[in-house]
């Protein structure tokens, strides 16, 4: 593991440890919202007895709904303090998770062909180069399996100026009177750069929460599909985290995600 990411699991355990939303177990899921939230459209299938791996997926969000579903999963992160809460989801519904701590990039603990599906929420933006993940992926999932990958939107990645993290907590100094700049280069691996160096988020009780942000890096689209499409892997689904609020106020949060959409969503099938 390399100095960044590193330092990239160590503000992860802190954020975690601070009840940052992503690190909140879903502790309410059924397994009809678990359909509706991870397979709503019924894209990848029938889960039951599928093996799934959440990729960089700690937090007992994903890996709890999957085993709802009925499949076999296994979830891996490199934060400790995330993979903790995978193991509280599947305390709370009394299912058997496979609980693996790894940095994304190294999956030899895996066989070839291993997995129906790989199932990775936002997570490959906090390293540089996509290239060991994508060939990990491709070695792992069986043909005919699905790769979902969420990622940020490299044309905009970056437009903000105050360290926000998402709805409410944003503040409206994104808004410069007349847009949202984009002025960070288009560049795959490089290092975003924001003002202010926290995450500023809401705890579940309501407090007002400070902590540092975990290093991010752009991947180009280019960067992605091609590296993809070489690994042979096809194009089924793509989307785009995208608001309809064009008329709510400019520089809140609605309104930024209905101009610039901050992640995009792959689901590919390896068929080679």
């Amino acid at each position: 593991m390399d100095k960044t990411t590193r330092n990239n699991e160590n503000k992860w355990d802190k954020l975690v440890l601070s009840d940052v939303p992503c690190g909140r177990p879903k502790v309410d899921l059924n397994p009809q919202k678990a359909r509706e939230w991870l397979n709503k459209d019924g894209i990848l299938g029938d889960l039951k007895g599928k093996k799934v791996l959440c990729l960089a997926s700690g937090g007992g969000q994903q890996s709890i709904g999957f085993a709802l579903l009925g499949a076999d999963v296994t979830v891996t992160d490199f934060s400790s303090e995330q993979l903790k809460k995978d193991k509280v989801a599947s305390e709370k519904f009394s299912k058997d998770i496979r609980i693996i701590k790894s940095d994304m990039r190294d999956l030899s603990m895996f066989r070839d062909n291993e997995f129906d599906i790989v199932y990775q929420p936002y997570s490959i933006n906090y390293i540089p180069k996509t290239a060991k993940i994508f060939d990990e992926v491709a070695r792992i999932i069986k043909i005919g399996g699905i790769y979902h990958l969420m990622f940020h939107n490299p044309f905009v990645h970056g437009t903000w100026k105050d360290g926000c993290w998402g709805g409410q907590w944003c503040k409206k100094d994104l808004w410069n009177g007349k847009g949202y700049p984009i002025w960070q280069p288009y560049k795959d691996g490089y290092k975003i750069q924001t003002s202010d160096p926290n995450w500023n988020f809401s705890d579940s009780k309501g407090n007002e929460v400070k902590v540092k942000s975990p290093q991010e890096f752009k991947h180009t689209l280019s960067t992605v599909l091609n590296g993809l499409i070489r690994r042979g892997f096809s194009l089924l689904r793509f989307d785009e985290h995208k608001g309809a609020d064009y008329d709510g106020d400019p520089g809140t949060w609605n309104h930024y995600i209905s101009v610039a959409p901050p992640w995009l969503y792959l689901w590919v099938k390896k068929v080679v």
